[in-house]
């Protein structure tokens, strides 16, 4: 999944929350944080992307959609665009169930963008 990391930032800031606190709050240190927001890390885990989700309060595929984020309404979808989406999974992935995850990710998504 590759996600833009200035939303990160920008969903950071509008919430009042500093990158130490964030980190605190996930568990994820503060430099990969960093490289996040700053682009450097555009692949991050569905754990992370989960993480982050339920700390900042939003839907996890705000983070990786590629409309621009929209600080009046939190988590909401603009418009619809077409997001092209492509995960890796090895044996051990599908194995810890990783797969499924992902998977039920996406029916959340698919879901909502039926509505």
């Amino acid at each position: 999944m590759f996600m833009e990391g200035n939303k990160i930032r920008k969903l950071r800031s509008s919430k009042g929350i500093s990158l130490n606190k964030l980190s605190e709050i996930t568990g994820i240190s503060k430099s990969y944080l960093s490289l996040l927001e700053r682009g450097i890390q555009k692949n991050p885990s569905l754990e992370i992307m989960q993480k982050l989700a339920l700390s900042l309060d939003v839907d996890p595929e705000v983070l990786f959609r590629s409309d621009t984020f929209n600080s009046d309404h939190e988590g909401a979808i603009p418009s619809k665009k077409i997001v092209k989406l492509q995960v890796e999974f090895s044996e051990e992935d599908v194995q810890m169930g990783k797969y499924d995850r992902v998977k039920e990710l996406l029916d959340i998504i698919s879901n909502k963008n039926a509505k």
